[in-house]
């Protein structure tokens, strides 16, 4: 093409193109093009919409049989005699024999008194002593057990005769039901010791409370109706609520964590992954409420040493536990070139022998009661250890 026919050609194109006609019709081209395209993107995202609810419903209908099925295939386990509202007032004491052997009974209320380190447990089945035919057998008992291990032990003169505890906890509980049922009990028990005890004691140590420890927290999981904002809101209320007692204001409280429901072997899935990431979503307002009370405790310095009396004690994984042999310092060794071969778990079982093959034979179901949810057998002698463990990191700030 000669060049002024080009240069012709394209002068023509760019007047026609500057033309309002031809502006207007490539306009409603654009025009026309957006308005497809926004169509299509709105179809495409109405059946999303479509499809994620028919799934969610799919879901939702396989998370309820499966729940229902877990209802109907779960035993319901009692709880041990005198549970729950029916704890003895007097509360159990564990003691050490004539053999050195630790033994749980009933403590008379009018009997001499003894040097009594007190415990108290509320919360909910845990606490209640679910799937456990006897106290001694439950969380509460072995807590004390595990308590008694080093309490009346101590070689620094602070030596108790004997630990005294209550447990206070009913299944089903959630956070504000525990603030609303089991919490006047506490404060009861801790009313009782100021009226009922001799008054010889000049320093007070004999009327109070030495550690409070709280469990809640499962049943929100379960509750669907139940937010993280309205947990954290809840258990932040509770834990005020037990330091209303101007006696238990600096008290020791050690407040459990909440078990990995994912990780629970009666929960199917993906029931278990949906309560598994609720639980950690509650864990972290459990964590979250715990801190706010801790930094409230130290600006206004209760304890004149700038401390905190509140701890969360978070329970380890127990398969992980399982598979964790290896070469631990030795007990009682300061130094670290003696070692051995040792399961950390052994430091954990209130003093129960068992041998390394017998530990690698260890399984979940040798900690859960035959619900397999409920801590039992091994599993209160466990968390016992860790709640006493606990105390004293408290106690050693």
């Amino acid at each position: 093409m000669p060049t002024s026919r080009l240069f012709y050609s394209s002068l023509s194109s760019l007047l026609l193109s500057s033309s309002p006609a031809h502006r207007q019709r490539r306009l409603h081209h654009r025009h026309s093009k957006k308005s497809y395209l926004d169509e299509y993107i709105s179809n495409a995202a109405k059946k999303l919409a479509k499809l994620i609810l028919r799934a969610s419903i799919t879901t939702s209908a396989v998370l309820v049989l499966q729940l229902l099925y877990v209802v109907w295939r779960t035993p319901r386990l009692p709880p041990p005699p005198l549970s729950g509202v029916d704890f003895v007032r007097e509360g159990r004491t564990v003691a050490k024999n004539h053999d050195g052997d630790l033994v749980d009974e009933n403590y008379v209320w009018k009997e001499k008194k003894q040097k009594e380190f007190r415990i108290v447990l509320i919360g909910d089945s845990p606490v209640e002593g679910i799937g456990n035919t006897h106290h001694h057998l439950a969380l509460s008992g072995s807590t004390a057990k595990a308590f008694a291990q080093t309490v009346t032990t101590n070689d620094e003169g602070d030596c108790y005769d004997c630990v005294r505890y209550w447990s206070y906890g009913k299944s089903g509980l959630t956070a504000r039901e525990i603030q609303e049922e089991m919490v006047p009990y506490l404060h009861h028990v801790q009313d009782s010791l100021l009226q009922d005890d001799d008054d010889d004691d000049s320093d007070g140590k004999h009327t109070m409370i030495h550690a409070i420890v709280l469990l809640c927290g499962v049943n929100n999981v379960l509750d669907m109706n139940s937010t993280t904002s309205s947990f954290y809101s809840d258990v932040h209320s509770l834990i005020q609520s037990i330091r209303n007692n101007s006696q238990l204001s600096s008290t020791p409280l050690i407040v459990l964590g909440l078990p990995d429901f994912s990780k629970l072997p009666f929960l199917p899935w993906p029931l278990a992954f949906v309560l598994g990431y609720r639980g950690r979503m509650m864990q972290r307002m459990l964590e979250k409420a715990v801190r706010e009370v801790q930094l409230k405790e130290r600006e206004s310095n209760v304890n004149n040493d700038g401390t905190v009396r509140t701890v969360l004690k978070v329970i380890p994984d127990v398969q992980t536990v399982l598979g964790s042999i290896g070469y631990h310092r030795c007990d009682g060794d300061d130094t670290a070139l003696k070692m051995k071969l040792a399961h950390p778990l052994l430091k954990y079982l209130g003093g129960i022998q068992l041998a390394q093959n017998r530990i690698a034979a260890l399984g979940m179901t040798d900690f859960l009661c035959d619900d397999g949810f409920h801590p039992g057998k091994l599993g209160t002698v466990y968390v016992g250890n860790l709640i006493r463990e606990a105390y004293e990191e408290l106690m050693t700030q």
